[in-house]
């Protein structure tokens, strides 16, 4: 039989590493300056900063109004976390455009730890419910119950959901797969075809106004996926699975969407044999041949 202490005992993830499937392994994460030691997290509330990205991004230093992160005067510095000075009031997380901060309490209960996370999905989870804790790829490992969801000025209107999760999956488990009935299935009635145009995006910052297009296929690094015509290449890709597109020249590093609105290079790929395309603003049209790119990409 197992004692309390064996039941609690904290899991861990398994992973290639951040440069092979853009999930960093354990140690990848313990190595950079805003994983806080277990100590730390043990005592109380914490923020856990998951960025190994040194790009030109401060909002969460300005965030914390306790002084516990800091970028420096250079701003693509990584964010380094004062673990002492850190109160866990998660102002952080919302302010990341990241979506790589997280508020951590294993003391939340005998059995139960606290995770606070940003949720930026609808429909948002009700207060109270049960619902399925996600790892970083997606997958379901435990249920939780929703604790409390913050969703106000200082949050930037980015909800803060709070779930009580099994205590030895609180670093595994970072968000949860919210889905209405009858959409995790495929359904192929008229019905679910008007739910599918409910759920897709019909007015995009940069492309307008999108219409009901017609089905069609596209090629996507030799494999056929379905696709609809006038919608935007990468909320097909994220569809099907697809999250990484493509891998920077120097360190060969996975690059999958960012901003979402055409300003970075990060979701660039190959379509139909020219570089450097920008999926998250660009439609699908016919029967496209999408590849993943590599370094700067060559023409065809």
């Amino acid at each position: 039989m197992k004692t309390r202490e064996e039941n609690n005992q904290l899991l861990l993830w398994r992973s290639k590493g951040a440069a092979a499937e853009g999930i960093p392994t354990p140690d990848e994460l313990k190595k950079t300056p805003g994983w806080p030691s277990l100590k730390r997290l043990q005592e109380g509330p914490v923020a856990i900063i998951e960025c190994m990205e040194e790009i030109p991004c401060d909002p969460c230093e300005n965030a914390c109004s306790a002084g516990a992160i800091k970028i420096g005067s250079c701003i693509t510095n990584l964010p380094v976390l004062d673990e002492d000075k850190c109160t866990g009031c998660g102002l952080c997380i919302s302010s990341c455009p990241g979506l790589a901060i997280f508020v951590l309490s294993l003391n939340y209960s005998d059995e139960s730890a606290l995770l606070l996370f940003p949720f930026e999905f609808l429909p948002l989870p009700k207060v109270g419910g049960e619902v399925s804790a996600i790892d970083r790829e997606g997958r379901t490992v435990c249920k939780g119950k929703v604790v409390k969801i913050l969703n106000k000025r200082k949050q930037d209107y980015t909800p803060v959901v709070s779930i009580s999760i099994p205590k030895k999956c609180a670093l595994v488990v970072r968000g949860i797969s919210v889905k209405k009935n009858g959409f995790s299935k495929q359904n192929n009635s008229p019905q679910a075809e008007n739910n599918e145009n409910k759920m897709r995006v019909l007015d995009h910052p940069i492309l307008g106004r999108q219409g009901p297009g017609k089905m069609l296929n596209i090629t996507v690094d030799g494999k056929k996926i379905k696709a609809r015509e006038g919608e935007m290449i990468i909320a097909v890709l994220l569809n099907a699975g697809i999250r990484i597109n493509r891998f920077t020249s120097k360190y060969k590093e996975p690059r999958g969407i960012f901003c979402g609105i055409g300003q970075c290079t990060d979701c660039i790929m190959t379509v139909n044999g020219i570089p450097n395309v920008r999926t998250c603003v660009t439609t699908v049209e016919g029967e496209m041949v999408i590849e993943t790119q590599y370094g700067r990409g060559e023409w065809g």
